[in-house]
């Protein structure tokens, strides 16, 4: 048994392993989108291939969980055989690495990221657990299809299998003596990708081919599926393994076969931190064994790993709560409310542990809480692999009337301190309700299986606690990768160049209010962060990080907190989900959560963009022109796109902006809504190698750089023009009068116009001239024989005030003219 908090802190588990022999960087960020094989046995040394894009120069594997060594790295540099077939090389697509794995290593998964001289990998896991590895190895010539064809495995191991076709069904036999069990587990959809779900079916058949049990999904590993039965007899049985679907995409998975317990369910499921807890193993097709936990003394989860009367052990663990709350447990009869009158009432906070054990099972526990006082109530069951969909609900026993009570089905991902993520997260099953008592007095809690079920491992834990909040921080992903859920998710800057990413929060409970400050800790030497504060109401930022420019090439795992400027104490940290499985509209199926930012310096980025910082304010309902220079390295001559990812709230931007191939300046439009946040801004421009906006299918093969932060000023608008309603014949001339109101000083002269005037109406002097100091400016207009006949809406002053030197350019006013038939004499 070993004990884990739900985020790991993580470590750099490799040191830093540099080739022996310099490798020329690649141009792209590297990618990483398989590992094979994908998980290893405790306590060995084992060699994998790390397989994904830009992978010719790397430095260094980073794990986020200890326990994992890296003892040697190397670019491979030829065919290999690879899951049973034979593959052609192919650059900078390959690693080899070998791993030692400790003997006190976790089990289940460990996320790891691959450094290279051009930046971070995506993150995958790696799985560890307690049997040797058994590989499949299926060829063409050599399939193990069939019965008389299923591949012999030894009791207890781990295979690691490949569905080579949509159709592949891959058979095992197993020996095995009566009274033994046959158990099977399968990691599939766990292991993590970019898109698609490994979706597989088990059957278990006896030698005469009768199915003894088949599973598609369980209620511990979601689209994994268990199974566990007794041999009624001594001799081979067989396991299926396929797609649920037949439509398998040729993906790898770890199949444990053997005799080991899978108990489904363990009972309490959790206790108190720093004591000792004796449970109950449920699930077993041997029926429930007693066995006891030593629970660590921080809070968090607990891997319990249960061992049979064999001394085999479960091959991935059971997962227990370690809370700072002392334990109740359930007794029976406690379905109403009126069959708790004989249950004494206990004080909050607390930890209630029961199971739903048959179907439209109901329990009950009375409580005692005084007016005003504020909890936490989150119902745990799903998160820790139970059957259990929980619905919970509180109920005054003093209140007067017969008010409903408080009920709560779900939760949001913040409520758990995940990042936000798109698609299906089993956390959110198991709802968190913000209590208030309104009265002092006695309360019930009832909590049932929203769908009616039940069974002895349905078990449940309902933890009660003071209301608190803490606040954490992430980087938000951009409009342009949604169907990218990983890319530019990590922080990777080159020596005396800078990177910008939009840093966001979010709180578990409560709004928090004052100022706030992100601070950056153990980041790499050379490296610093600059982020402005984050304003009340404001909920996200552009921070840049900055390498210096002697900053060598290494990587860290770095804690981001977020702290009021007050001074006053919060809980905070890095908390971003990565998203993986996607399937179908945007949904992703499997959530892994890292508490961690991912920083690494790079080889120097082969350019470099420079921004000329106003020196002038961007007015309200106007717009600025931005210069911006790319400063390139020799060698590089490709087009480089700039644009700015943060705004603040009414700043509006055009379309990015290309430099071509061999150019080096550009401009850069910034427009302002009347109702634009005023005051000063921290902004930076991102520029990415290549043309136009990032999308899912280049946003990896740009290299990626950010200008200095600059300071913005949003102000109010010089000149407030109010126009006069105005008409004008048709192939005639009339004047139009616009008021004017000086909102904010200027020196000298500005230039006016009319825009938007409807088809076939001139202006017969374009540009007009005014001081601060004048209160009108008429304009004389044309109608010339092509305009329409009509009201028009929405003509505007536009104004031009020098400021600093720089041209200062608003929009004002909402006049309407309009045209008629011509009635006398025509015009000269």
């Amino acid at each position: 048994m070993t004990s884990r908090r739900r985020f790991r802190t993580p470590v750099v588990s490799s040191a830093i392993l540099l080739l022996a022999t310099a490798l020329a960087a690649s141009a792209g960020s590297p990618g990483l989108t398989r590992i094979h094989p994908p998980g290893a046995q405790r306590g060995t040394t084992v060699e994998v291939i790390l397989t994904g894009r830009y992978l010719d120069d790397p430095r260094e594997v980073m794990f986020y969980e200890p326990g994992i060594v890296v003892e040697s790295m190397q670019v491979v540099d030829g065919p290999i055989e690879y899951a049973g077939q034979k593959l052609a090389y192919e650059p900078g697509r390959r690693v080899r690495v070998r791993l030692k794995i400790a003997d006190e290593c976790a089990f289940g998964p460990h996320g790891l990221r691959v450094r290279t001289g051009t930046g971070l990998t995506e993150y995958v896991r790696f799985f560890v657990g307690p049997f040797p590895a058994f590989d499949e190895n299926e060829t063409i010539t050599k399939r193990n299809d069939k019965f008389d064809t299923a591949l012999p495995v030894p009791a207890n191991v781990t295979v690691h299998g490949r569905l080579g076709e949509a159709t592949d069904v891959d058979i095992y036999k197993l020996e095995v003596k009566k009274g033994q069990r046959v158990s099977a587990e399968m990691e599939a959809a766990r292991i993590g990708f970019d898109r698609g779900i490994l979706d597989l079916h088990l059957t278990i058949y006896n030698a005469e081919g009768k199915k003894l049990a088949a599973a598609d999904d369980s209620a511990m590993y979601l689209q994994d599926p268990i199974l566990s039965v007794i041999a009624d007899k001594d001799g081979p049985y067989f396991i299926e393994a396929r797609h649920c679907m037949y439509a398998g995409t040729a993906d790898t998975y770890r199949l444990h076969l053997g005799t080991f317990s899978r108990p489904t369910g363990i009972y309490p499921a959790g206790g108190q931190i720093g004591t000792g807890l004796k449970v109950r193993i449920l699930g077993d097709p041997k029926g429930e064994w007693n066995s006891s936990v030593a629970l660590p003394k921080a809070e968090g989860d607990v891997q319990f790993m249960a061992i049979n009367e064999e001394k085999v052990s479960a091959p991935s663990p059971n997962m227990l709560r370690a809370s700072p709350f002392g334990n109740v447990l359930e007794v029976e009869p406690n379905d109403t409310v009126e069959a708790t009158d004989k249950q004494t009432a206990v004080n909050l906070p607390i930890a209630l542990n029961g199971i739903i054990d048959k179907p439209g099972d109901v329990d009950c526990f009375r409580f005692k809480a005084k007016k005003g006082e504020q909890f936490k109530i989150h119902a745990i069951a799903n998160g820790i692999g139970s059957p259990v969909d929980p619905v919970v609900w509180v109920k005054s026993l003093a209140a007067k009337g017969n008010a409903p009570p408080q009920r709560a089905t779900d939760s949001r991902s913040n409520q758990h301190g995940y990042g936000p993520a798109q698609g299906l997260s089993r956390e959110t099953h198991d709802p968190i309700m913000d209590f208030t008592a309104s009265i002092d007095g006695e309360y019930v809690i009832g909590i049932e299986n929203e769908r009616g079920e039940g069974g002895a491992d349905h078990v449940y834990r309902i933890e009660v606690r003071p209301e608190d909040t803490a606040v954490y921080a992430y980087i938000a992903p951009e409009a342009e990768n949604q169907n990218a859920s990983q890319v530019r998710q990590t922080i990777s800057v080159g020596p005396g160049n800078r990177y910008t990413a939009q840093i966001a929060i979010f709180s578990t409970g409560r709004p928090v209010t004052g100022d706030l400050e992100l601070v950056a800790l153990n980041l790499p030497e050379g490296v610093t962060m600059q982020a402005p504060k984050i304003l009340t109401g404001m909920t996200k930022v552009p921070v840049v990080f900055e390498a210096s420019p002697n900053a060598k090439p290494v990587g860290a795992l770095v804690d981001l907190m977020v702290k009021p400027v007050s001074g006053e104490s919060l809980a905070s940290g890095y908390r971003q989900t990565i998203m993986l499985n996607q399937y179908g509209n945007n949904d992703y199926y499997l959530h892994a959560p890292i508490a961690k930012l991912a920083v690494a310096v790079t080889e120097p980025a082969p350019f470099v963009v420079e921004v000329d910082e106003p020196k002038s304010s961007l007015v309200q309902n106007g717009e600025m022109l931005l210069k911006f220079r790319v400063i390139r390295d020799k060698d590089f001559e490709g087009p480089v796109t700039v644009q700015m990812d943060w705004r603040p709230n009414g700043l509006s931007t055009g379309t990015p902006v290309t430099v071509a191939a061999g150019q080096t300046e550009g401009t850069y439009i910034l427009g302002a809504a009347r109702n634009a946040a005023a005051g000063k801004h921290q902004v930076t421009l991102t520029a990415a190698s290549g043309t136009g906006r990032k999308t899912r299918y280049d946003a990896g093969d740009r290299s990626y750089v950010a200008s200095k932060p600059f300071k913005l000023t949003i102000a109010e608008p010089h000149v407030d023009a109010k126009i006069a309603r105005t008409s004008i014949e048709r192939g005639k001339t009339a004047n139009i009068v616009c008021k004017l109101s000086n909102l904010q000083a200027f020196e000298g002269k500005a230039q006016v116009t009319l825009t938007r005037l409807p088809r076939g109406i001139e202006l017969v002097e374009p540009m007009r001239e005014i001081t601060a100091a004048d209160k009108e400016v008429t304009f004389t207009l044309r109608a010339t024989p092509e305009a329409l006949v009509g009201n028009y809406q929405g003509i505007v002053l536009d104004v031009t005030v020098t400021e600093n030197g720089q041209p200062v350019r608003q929009l004002t006013g909402s006049g309407i003219l309009r045209v008629d038939t011509e009635r006398g004499p025509k015009s000269k």
